[in-house]
């Protein structure tokens, strides 16, 4: 399927997905999440369990800054997570890789980038410029 956006560019990459892409899909998804998953828990380990006092001030406080740098990856992991949950639900309800803006397909391009995207990349950019204002 063939279509133009607003600007008049070609987008060939809206078609339909196959039952070997929604694999694909689902199982790159799965795979991505143990990986998450386990790198998450590996730096909330790391910044949570390390108690060993330090006699220094200053070796303190970097262990804290790196605490706090860790747990804040932790927090951005766990939100990938989140998203890679929702896609996977998708799959259950048939509607993996279809806009929750406009209800149309997202592209296999974007999908294969970010398989747990909620967005076409046109609808996303829409959102963005919305959201600066323009």
């Amino acid at each position: 399927m063939r279509r133009f956006d607003d600007d008049f560019e070609e987008i060939d990459d809206d078609e339909e997905l196959t039952d070997a892409d929604l694999t694909h899909f689902k199982k790159r998804l799965v795979d991505e999440r143990a990986k998450v998953q386990e790198r998450m828990e590996r730096r909330v380990t790391a910044a949570v369990y390390e108690t060993d006092s330090l006699p220094d001030e200053i070796d303190q406080a970097s262990r804290e800054s790196e605490q706090i740098a860790l747990l804040r990856i932790a927090d951005k992991e766990r939100k990938l997570l989140n998203q890679i949950d929702r896609a996977l639900v998708k799959f259950d309800n048939d509607d993996y890789g279809v806009c929750e803006g406009t209800g149309d397909m997202i592209g296999k391009k974007r999908l294969e980038a970010r398989p747990w995207t909620r967005y076409s990349i046109h609808h996303k950019e829409r959102l963005e410029r919305m959201k600066k204002g323009g």
